[in-house]
């Protein structure tokens, strides 16, 4: 895996490393050193600050670009690697920058939480921070040229800068909400459409200037830039980085004649120097491996890459095709990054015109607390040809329309996705989700749904994404189909039901290749029965329980006809799907009989129901539940000449 990701990398040019990545949200000021009668001092008079914030919705300024170049390359790897440990506040590393949250600072959250606990605050850590930093330097003359920039924050002169910055920004703020409040009331005065769109779009401008000049939030990031060459930056950057990519220098080697040292990879791993339980005890070797600083470079690129959302996810790397890499990112940095997995898998196949194989898959997730790997698998081949087609056993029709509702052919795994997986484990929002967290909220009213999505979600994605077909059995399908089934009856859905009845039938035999007779035309075979039961042609001393069950769920639809209940009958449905035995499933039935004895039942219904009720069998009529739902959301062959009676 990791060899493979360094090659990845590798073959990413810088620039598109640094595409889609933004300035950090909050304040950003740079200042000059100036030297006035003989002494050099912090330019507080002359400076450059703007906000960013990710609410404006727009590209940032030349300045912000500079200041994102500046403390991507003042960053420290994570803040376990940082100057200002063990608290972590301060997250730069650089003699030349100096970056925290607004909430260190007087007023703000984490301040007062260390001014309870009696803890260093901020002000009181700036020396600390600056020794580490300038100890990047070479010499001590060098370090001393930016004393005054230490001092700058170890003598508290940068926090009269910050209230100045917020002063200003608090009347421009004044005067931007006034001026906006001016051109709504003049909005409500005007009647001529153009001076309408005229004024909402001064009040759009306006209203994002404000958020240019906005009080900023405890999480905000402050950040000071020292006006020095960019050079300077990265050239100091690669100093921190080279000692600290690696997990812990214990294992570092020493410089070859190249400069590449090697050491123990910082990149997804941890060492088990201080669990002997889990450590080698008879190895002759402290570590089981070591990468150079070079890949541990790399490493550290594509961790900053997968956050940029500048590549698909599942990312496909390519083992053997650098070409097909290179192809894959041209695809989707030409798209403007809205291409995901699919749709570049697709495209990649009609270029090349052959089946792709040979790659790792990894899908990751950007959270709170970092990046994380959620899965990473190799794909030998992968499969994307997969034919089925969805009939329309149950007749439903097109929502809103007369006529009934086709199916397109399944032609390919992402359509069958679409039409199969995503119809039987979508939440309310109509969306599946593969590695986000198990929120129950988004699946309400459908408790069972939620189950089989918990429980099958992953097999699902190994089946799709990674044409892994034994992933998903026949029981799981099952269990997808009648769960969501189950969920839609108690709320009444039957175009949902019907759905999903029509997706088991049609599939079926995909998920239970051993099944030999076609499920098709068992439901053709089941209405048969039905038929030739109303006929009085029926051989049923020859009747099997699945014919019962289906004949059964026709006396019971045709029963709840005639419920005259504000209740769905749906609704009423459903305590007949709790019953295990024969017995208790006819009492329900007879119960239900004898309260609606007084409206009219066909010969129809009669002869089929003196069969359901005289039928008997062992078996447990909850395994018959796929036929007995069938028999009541099929045509119902009970009601005389095609009506309701």
């Amino acid at each position: 895996m990791i060899r493979e990701i360094i090659n990845f990398t590798e073959n990413v040019d810088e620039r598109f490393k640094n595409l889609g990545s933004a300035p950090k949200e909050g304040l950003h000021i740079k200042l000059d050193m100036v030297s006035i009668d003989n002494t050099v001092k912090i330019d507080t008079e002359n400076y450059q600050c703007e906000i960013y914030s990710k609410k404006l919705k727009a590209s940032p300024s030349d300045f912000l670009n500079q200041c994102k170049f500046l403390h991507q390359n003042s960053w420290c790897i994570d803040t376990n690697k940082c100057f200002d440990l063990p608290t972590k506040a301060i997250h730069s590393c650089s003699p030349f920058c100096v970056a925290f949250k607004r909430e260190h600072l007087r007023g703000g959250e984490k301040y007062k939480k260390n001014e309870e606990k009696n803890k260093v605050q901020i002000y009181q850590r700036f020396d600390g921070y600056f020794e580490k930093a300038f100890a990047l330097f070479e010499n001590t003359d060098d370090a001393f040229r930016y004393e005054i920039f230490k001092l700058f924050f170890t003598q508290d002169l940068f926090s009269s800068l910050i209230t100045k910055i917020e002063t200003e920004n608090s009347k421009k703020r004044e005067e931007l909400t006034e001026k906006v409040v001016l051109l709504k009331e003049k909005l409500q005065s005007v009647k001529k459409s153009i001076e309408k769109e005229t004024l909402k779009k001064q009040i759009s401008e306006v209203e994002k200037n404000l958020i240019a000049y906005k009080e900023l939030d405890d999480s905000d990031y402050i950040i000071f830039y020292l006006s020095v060459p960019k050079e300077e930056y990265g050239e100091f950057h690669k100093k921190y980085l080279n000692h600290r990519l690696f997990l812990t220098n214990t294992y570092n080697t020493n410089p070859n004649e190249k400069g590449i040292i090697y050491g123990a990879s910082n990149f997804m791993s941890t060492l088990d120097a201080n669990k002997p339980f889990l450590m080698h005890q008879t190895a002759s070797f402290d570590i089981s491996g070591r990468i150079s600083n070079i890949d541990a470079k790399l490493l550290n690129d594509f961790q900053n890459l997968l956050p940029n959302k500048t590549l698909p996810n599942p990312l496909p790397i390519f083992v053997y095709e650098e070409e097909l890499q290179h192809e894959m990112i041209n695809l989707f940095q030409e798209s403007g990054f809205k291409l995901g997995y699919k749709e570049i898998i697709e495209k990649l196949l009609k270029i090349y015109q052959k089946d792709l194989d040979n790659y790792y898959l990894l899908y990751w997730v950007n959270t709170k607390d970092g990046l994380v790997f959620k899965d990473f698998d190799f794909v030998s081949r992968f499969e994307y040809v997969l034919e089925a087609q969805i009939q329309n056993l149950f007749e439903i029709k097109e929502k809103d329309k007369k006529e009934l509702k086709h199916y397109p052919k399944i032609n390919d795994v992402f359509y069958f996705e679409q039409v199969v997986f995503k119809q039987l484990l979508q939440n309310k929002y109509l969306k599946l989700d593969y590695f986000g967290d198990l929120n129950k909220d988004d699946y309400e009213k459908k408790d069972l749904t939620f189950i089989a999505y918990s429980k099958f979600r992953k097999a699902v994605y190994d089946f799709v994404y990674k044409s892994q077909r034994q992933a998903v059995d026949g029981n799981m399908f099952d269990e997808m189909v009648f769960n969501g089934i189950k969920d839609d009856i108690k709320q009444g859905n039957g175009y949902g039901v019907k759905e999903k009845l029509n997706i088991w039938y049609s599939i079926y035999d995909f998920f239970n290749s051993k099944n030999t007779i076609n499920m098709a035309s068992k439901l053709e075979s089941y209405q048969k029965f039905v038929d030739e039961l109303t006929n009085e042609t029926a051989k049923i001393e020859d009747a099997s329980d699945a014919e019962f069950a289906f004949a059964a769920g026709q006396v019971i639809y045709y029963i709840l006809e005639k419920s005259k209940s504000d209740d769905n009958s749906y609704q009423l449905l459903e305590p007949y799907l709790q019953k295990a035995k024969c017995t208790e499933l006819k009492q329900a039935i007879s119960n239900d009989f004898a309260r609606y004895k007084h409206e009219n039942f066909s010969k129809n219904f009669e002869r089929v129901a003196a069969f359901v009720l005289s039928y008997d069998t062992q078996s447990n009529i909850k395994h018959l539940l796929p036929e007995l739902l069938s028999g009541v959301f099929a045509k119902n062959q009970l009601f005389s000449n095609n009506s309701k009676q």
